[in-house]
């Protein structure tokens, strides 16, 4: 039996009005079992505090069709109102099956103590819940950094609420932003929730920076060589169908075609690139590739656009990694890598385009 793949990712899990907290407060007379994983709060690259869960649940449990889950979370500061955030989705058809689904959700901070109550719950009302505490403050180096939000604040990823950034960058020239949707890891042939909180929360900061400028959007992925998601006016309402479009990504199923073609990644990387010709900047962004083959001169078209490749590194790599396609891509028109490790590695590439 092949993999099971849920159709949403909770990330994108939304502001909800307070009076959804209720169903915190609701008795239930079923449970559902689930495992719930918090995740620490770290300062991401929008220099926003990030935090948020994780958590599995036997898919057993959902056999057939038409089930619906819901989930609810509620953080309450200690100096402010609770904030209700929420998803809820549609569960595929689920055949028999011992797999169980892990799914991730987030929101972003600002520093101070909070409580945090969490709900899933489903149309039969089973559920299952838990409640932690967080405490958000920056440590070390990260005090010389002025934040995006003020303390005891939360949103969620489309920063719904707050208001612009104080860095955004003024209106400007349309820019073309190509987010490689794949593991952080090159070595990993599955892309993990964690992955994806990564990928499409750096995507609503960088767009946020831009402020008002045009951008148009291709999420693409190497493996498959396909294009997963484009828009030509990429709006942060969108990141929700961002979201979507990089869950139903199924990396462990082998394409036939792909396979009659070895080379094939080379010639779908460099139609990408000649499709933005006219773009003024092109900004690659998401991880290195497994890929280190060079990029021949003749596959690309010549372009007066500058290129900026932004990838992501696990805090584990050090050093410098081995030249990848996409950096012998960029390198090929004359654009730059920048290698990002840390929020101020962000904001240095932010600043350079």
């Amino acid at each position: 039996m092949g993999a099971f793949h849920l159709v949403t990712l909770l990330w994108a899990q939304a502001l909800l009005p307070a009076t959804w907290g209720a169903a915190l407060d609701r008795v239930f007379t079923q449970s559902l079992a689930c495992e719930v994983t918090p995740t620490r709060p770290y300062l991401n690259f929008g220099f926003r505090f990030q935090a948020g869960f994780f958590f599995t649940v036997p898919l057993r449990q959902f056999s057939g069709a038409g089930h619906k889950i819901q989930v609810v979370t509620r953080l309450t500061p200690q100096a402010g109102p609770a904030v209700v955030l929420g998803q809820r989705f549609d569960l595929p058809p689920v055949p028999p099956t011992k797999q169980s689904i892990e799914v991730g959700g987030g929101y972003l901070l600002g520093e101070g103590n909070y409580r945090v109550d969490w709900l899933l719950y489903d149309e039969q009302n089973r559920a299952c819940r838990k409640s932690w505490r967080l405490k958000v403050a920056r440590s070390g180096a990260e005090r010389k950094i002025d934040l995006a939000i003020l303390p005891h604040t939360v949103t969620d990823f489309a920063l719904t609420g707050l208001p612009p950034s104080r860095t955004a960058a003024k209106s400007g020239a349309p820019l073309s932003i190509l987010l490689n949707a794949a593991p952080l890891s090159p070595r990993r042939l599955r892309l993990r929730a964690s992955d994806e909180l990564l990928l499409v929360g750096a995507l609503a900061s960088l767009q946020e920076r831009l402020g008002r400028r045009p951008v148009r959007l291709v999420v693409f992925n190497l493996d498959k060589r396909q294009q997963l998601f484009v828009r030509d006016d990429f709006r942060p309402a969108q990141l929700n169908e961002v979201s979507q479009a990089i869950n139903q990504l199924e990396l462990d199923a082998v394409d036939y075609e792909v396979l009659k073609s070895p080379q094939g990644h080379i010639d779908f990387l460099a139609s990408l690139l000649n499709r933005e010709a006219a773009a003024e900047t092109v900004v690659l962004l998401g991880p290195t590739t497994r890929y280190f083959e060079r990029m021949p001169a003749n596959k690309l078209e010549k372009g007066s656009n500058r290129i900026f490749n932004l990838q992501f590194l696990p805090f584990w790599r050090t050093g410098v990694p081995l030249p990848d396609l996409l950096d012998s891509a960029t390198r090929r028109r004359k654009g730059k890598t920048m290698l990002l490790r840390t929020p101020a590695d962000f904001a240095k590439a932010i600043a350079a385009l």
